[in-house]
């Protein structure tokens, strides 16, 4: 039985990470989240084998303020209760493409919290795996929040408008599923008491004038049952989504 903590377990990546997990047998989920009290974790840290840390705050109309406490200070609180108890959990960090070259308190929190994981790996010789994430898209992301396709997907169902600025800007995605699957796998390594950069192999490049179509389509065609996506894997996991999001706000 593996014991695992998932900080920020409330949020997009830590609901579907939670309800992947809940899958195995052999994994026992801890679980952290912003109404809780880090110290807390105190009582039953000794039993962590593995921690997903994905706490912190998103939302880009946040103050500096909650961006350093959500992402740098709960971070080294967390790595400070460990190594008073003289732990070495391997842990994998939720980061951000805007980490590598910050231009905001966002991007500079972000990597602020790297700093402090390579430095608890390299002082405990112990692997942690940290993953720049650009966009993500998939069940669970709530519209309206910071997610553009989850707004947009939403405004389809409730026949609002679509609005958007450049159809033209070019994006990355990534689809959560896959981004939980990839998270998983660290679970079962060994501990090699290395730093790895790790990427998520399924990306999807597109436009925004592309997702915004692909919406408009599945709307039309909502009630067809013949429709079908033959072979764009990103517009298939996209159509999903859509239809997740029907069970709740159609």
């Amino acid at each position: 039985m593996k014991n695992i903590l998932i900080t920020g377990s409330n949020g997009f990546i830590g609901k579907n990470l939670k309800n992947r997990l809940k899958q195995y047998d052999d994994i026992k989920i801890y679980e952290f989240n912003r109404y809780d009290n880090i110290n807390d974790i105190e009582k039953y840290i000794n039993k962590i084998d593995f921690i997903f840390h994905l706490a912190g705050e998103v939302r880009p109309d946040s103050s500096d303020e909650k961006f350093k406490a959500s992402h740098g200070v709960l971070t080294q609180k967390l790595v400070d209760i460990i190594e008073n108890h003289k732990l070495a959990i391997p842990i994998l960090l939720s980061s951000s493409k805007h980490a590598q070259n910050p231009k905001n308190s966002y991007g500079q929190t972000k990597k602020d919290t790297e700093d402090i994981i390579i430095n608890y790996s390299k002082q405990n010789n112990t692997a942690v795996y940290i993953y720049r994430l650009s966009h993500l898209f998939g069940e669970e992301c709530k519209p309206n929040y910071n997610s553009v396709i989850s707004t947009w997907i939403y405004n389809s169902i409730k026949n609002l408008p679509i609005n958007i600025y450049d159809r033209n800007i070019d994006m990355r995605y990534l689809y959560v599923q896959d981004v939980v699957n990839d998270f998983i796998k660290n679970i079962y390594k060994n501990n090699d008491g290395q730093i790895h950069w790790c990427d998520i192999e399924e990306q999807y490049d597109t436009t925004l004038g592309e997702v915004v179509d692909y919406i408009n389509d599945f709307k039309d065609n909502i009630n067809n049952q013949n429709y079908k996506i033959d072979s764009n894997i990103f517009k298939k996991k996209l159509f999903d989504v859509y239809l997740d999001y029907i069970k709740f706000y159609g």
